[in-house]
């Protein structure tokens, strides 16, 4: 008898979970009886991964080696050993991937309907080849790429990961392809009365166009790791939120001009007796350069809050009188920019030209900024700045430590106005992707008495994401080009699916860094609690008690002030904000189709629609603020973007409520303003928070914001513990617990003061209002740890390296 052998089939299957019953710690593994699904042992299972964007979404994607026909049997198991020490199986049957017989190769989806409950049918996916487009759009032919890769290092990164944004299934025809687009679009559309503007993709936010060949050809460089993976063990990099910190403007000219009529704003001298405006620090150090280094800054690129504070850093710096330079990788050709130097990288196991490309902007009075766009082909990718979405780029540790790099040449290397930088500067690093710039600093420049007297700031802007890498794949010595038993233990970290096998570029960055600093003060405090920390709370901690860890609340551009915005129905101050804050909302219930009633309590909400945000606790207790609490005289105005089972729940609950709530999907910034000069609350009880924006936003108009006590919110909103004592301190309603029944309770003091006793409710306005939450006051204590940064001793100075490990 004659046995038929089946071929093997490689095929790629991805995985999407929805479940939100985890706990700080946990996450969720795919086992199976396949090899890639580790052969029923969860230690080796598939590890899934999610963001703060698209939590409770799990999702992952690999490639399977199948016969023809086969049958893969798996499970979902959650990992809880941090919180319980034991796996968390799914108490179902075995699921399923049966794959057609003949149609076994190419690329599949199955989506699970949760943990626990049956999946929908496995869904074969046509993809277009964008892979072979972006080679040939960078002049490069598809049968050479693998020749422009350092082998060894980047030969796992080659797994398939093209969007999956547009999928057409079988049996779909264009126009029923067509029709199915546009009913997913409508569905997320539910209304607006106030604007038909929807958010702008990542994509339209984040790339400003697609590379050509010609855009290349400055930069021509070999052992280029150009593949993209969704896989990096089981981590997820990307650093995302929804985007309620949209500035209005962005002009240099318009930003000066909009100060200077803040400025002249005789806001600090009232007839509530509001002290003067504080002196702001004598700085001592202007002459030093300051160079901020980001991995996005608005209004270039953008996924988030990160952006918008790196933009901020270059205005205020420039502002106060530094030589400021910021620098950002060139993700795509941007107006108005000039090439101004270029300079060769040793990495990966060869050499990279960079390319720097110069704008500057002019804020008068021999104030400037230039910004400095660094030019890579591995920087310009179609799908995102970090990757596709539910991944990363599986080179993203190579573009971001060739990045980090060439910002550590700029200031040496590029001639502005007839001059260097220097080297006695101070660098400011942001996030994880710049976090092994320090550690840079130390050991590649010091050894060769470059940069002797540079400092360096590492700003935490989420802990959450650190850029954690497999040691064994990247080897520290012959991948990043550093002293492997030196800079090896800066940059040494432990991971759950790595084990010690890690490297972790945050923490390279926060151990090696002459100051550490985070976005508020609390949330300082936070992550150097195990609970807190992600993991790094010991070095967090180490940190701490050297006096070397601070938090400082990010500040809120010019453009919020009652004042003078431009996008409101009438413009107040404290001294007659009652009559503009009637008139501003009055308008906002007609723009938006509420009852026109002053005498209701006007709540809104403006931010992403997920889990970590609070629906979960406020969607839920809406019926009864409309109905049951002081009479049922409350009504709510819900806008945002985010996962579809929120934005549905927001739409049921307007139809069942016209008149009493406006749920708007999607984003208009100018909106949102006339959301803070008209309502009076503002709903933020947000999970966690490193600093938040729109609370201080909001108390500047004189809405009271409703928050959790966490993170930045904390720091930023005092509570009415005792009338008493805190009427003069006093501005806003903030509870501690993530509970409904924690949220309900601060509710019902807020809905009851502002029906009964209005004059408290009214000096609590006027304490917001006269808060100072700005950008120049936050800079005092900026430039306080730039002295102190600058005149200390350096973390780590260049004759004690071996007794820092010894």
């Amino acid at each position: 008898v004659k046995m038929e052998t089946k071929p093997t089939v490689p095929c790629t299957v991805t995985f999407t979970l929805e479940h939100a019953e985890t706990f700080p710690g946990e996450s969720i593994l795919i086992v199976g009886d396949h090899e890639a699904l580790g052969c029923w042992n969860p230690d080796a299972g598939l590890p899934m991964t999610t963001d703060a964007e698209s939590y409770p979404s799990w999702m992952v994607s690999t490639s399977l080696l199948v016969h023809d026909g086969d049958k893969v049997e798996y499970k979902y198991v959650k990992d809880c050993r941090q919180s319980r020490g034991e796996y968390d199986w799914e108490e179902t049957a075995n699921r399923e991937l049966s794959f057609p017989r003949g149609e076994t190769h190419g690329s599949w989806k199955v989506n699970a309907g949760g943990f626990g409950c049956p999946d929908t049918s496995l869904m074969q996916v046509v993809r277009e080849e964008v892979i072979e487009t972006e080679k040939s759009a960078a002049g490069m032919e598809p049968e050479s790429l693998e020749a422009l890769l350092p082998g060894k290092y980047m030969s796992d990164c080659a797994s398939d990961s093209k969007s999956l944004s547009e999928t057409r299934f079988p049996g779909d025809s264009a126009s029923e392809f067509e029709q199915k687009s546009q009913a997913s679009d409508n569905l997320l559309d539910v209304k607006s009365q106030a604007s038909d503007k929807l958010v702008p993709s990542d994509s339209d936010n984040q790339l400003a166009g697609s590379p050509t060949g010609e855009q290349f050809e400055h930069a021509a460089a070999v052992n280029i790791p150009n593949t993209i993976s969704v896989e990096n063990g089981g981590h997820q990099q990307r650093y995302a939120s929804f985007s309620c910190l949209d500035q209005l403007i962005n002009d240099a000219n318009e930003m000066v001009e909009l100060r200077a009529q803040k400025d002249s704003i005789e806001e600090w001298k009232c007839e509530y007796e509001c002290e003067e405006r504080p002196v702001r620090y004598g700085a001592k150090h202007l002459s030093t350069p300051v160079v901020i280094v980001s991995s996005e800054i608005n209004p270039w690129s953008k996924t988030g809050g990160l952006a918008m504070i790196a933009a901020s850093y270059a205005f205020e710096f420039a502002l106060r009188g530094h030589r400021t330079m910021a620098i950002t990788p060139m993700y795509a050709d941007y107006d108005k920019c000039k090439c101004i130097g270029s300079a060769s990288i040793e990495l990966a196991g060869g050499w990279h030209d960079v390319s720097y490309f110069h704008q500057r902007h002019i804020y008068g009075s021999g104030k400037s900024c230039d910004y400095i766009f660094v030019d890579h082909p591995c920087f310009r990718r179609s799908e995102g700045i970090y990757g596709p979405p539910g991944g990363e780029y599986g080179d993203n540790l190579f573009r971001f430590a060739l990045f980090s790099l060439a910002a550590a040449e700029a200031p040496l290397v590029l001639e502005i106005d007839g001059s260097t930088y220097g080297q006695d500067v101070l660098f400011i690093c942001n996030d994880w992707q710049t976090g092994i710039l320090p550690v840079y600093l130390l050991y590649k420049y010091k050894t060769h008495n470059v940069y002797n007297n540079v400092r360096s700031m590492m700003v935490i802007h989420n802990i959450g994401y650190q850029g954690k890498y497999s040691k064994e794949k990247y080897p520290v010595d012959s991948f990043l080009h550093l002293p492997r038993r030196l800079a090896g233990e800066d940059l040494k970290g432990e991971d759950m699916h790595l084990g010690d096998d890690c490297i972790n570029l945050l923490l390279g960055g926060i151990r090696t860094a002459d100051r550490v600093l985070t976005v508020s003060p609390n949330y300082a405090n936070e992550i150097q609690s195990p609970e807190g920390g992600n993991g790094i709370h010991d070095d967090l901690r180490a940190r701490g008690r050297e006096q070397r860890l601070i938090g400082i609340l990010n500040g809120i551009s010019d453009e919020w002030s009652p004042a003078i915005d431009p996008h409101i129905a009438k413009n107040f101050r404290v001294t007659d904000f009652e009559e503009g804050k009637r008139a501003n909302k009055e308008a906002l219930q007609k723009e938006l189709g509420l009852n026109v009633d002053p005498n209701v309590i006007l709540l809104g909400f403006c931010g992403r629609l997920c889990y970590q945000k609070g629906l979960s606790l406020f969607m839920p207790i809406i019926p009864w603020l409309l109905h049951d609490l002081e009479g049922g005289r409350t009504q709510f105005i819900i806008m945002g973007k985010g996962e579809d089972e929120w934005a549905g729940k927001v739409a049921e609950m307007e139809a069942m409520n016209r008149g009493k709530v406006c749920g708007y999907v999607g984003f208009d910034p100018c909106v949102e303003h006339r959301m803070l000069a008209g309502c009076d609350l503002l709903l933020m009880p947000s999970q966690y928070e490193p600093c938040g924006l729109p609370q201080m936003y909001a108390q500047m108009y004189g809405t009271l914001p409703v928050v959790h006590e966490t993170g930045g919110l904390k720091d930023s909103v005092r509570g009415l513990w005792d009338e008493g004592r805190d009427q003069d301190t006093a501005t806003g309603f903030p509870f501690s617990g993530f509970s409904e029944d924690s949220l309900k309770q601060r509710l019902c003091q807020a809905v009851w003061m502002f029906h009964h006793n209005k004059a408290m409710f009214r000096k609590m306005q006027i304490n917001a209002m006269k808060e100072d939450h700005y950008w120049p006051t936050r800079m005092d204590e900026y430039e306080e740890q730039v002295d102190l940064t600058m005149e200390g001793w350096p973390q780590k100075k260049a004759e004690s390296w071996w007794t820092n490990h010894w």
